[in-house]
């Protein structure tokens, strides 16, 4: 998460704008915005050939199984 953001929220909280918890969870939520960039890249480096012969269960299989290893992090 860029600082200045961090350090806006912080600001916040301080004033007592933002309360402890919904900073923390603002915080957390920030900081893991870049999960889903990932994931669509692990996706999109899949080989594509394979699935034409595999069919497409295989693709939606592996798809998920790259989320659920993202989920559990």
């Amino acid at each position: 998460m860029p600082h200045s953001l961090r350090a806006q929220l912080r600001g916040l909280r301080y004033k007592r704008i933002l309360e402890e918890k919904d900073y923390k969870r603002l915080c957390k939520a920030l900081d893991n915005e870049n999960v889903l960039e990932q994931i669509r890249a692990e996706i999109a480096d899949l080989d594509d050939a394979e699935y034409e012969f595999e069919g497409y269960y295989k693709a939606v299989n592996d798809a998920l199984q790259i989320i659920d290893k993202y989920k559990g992090e």
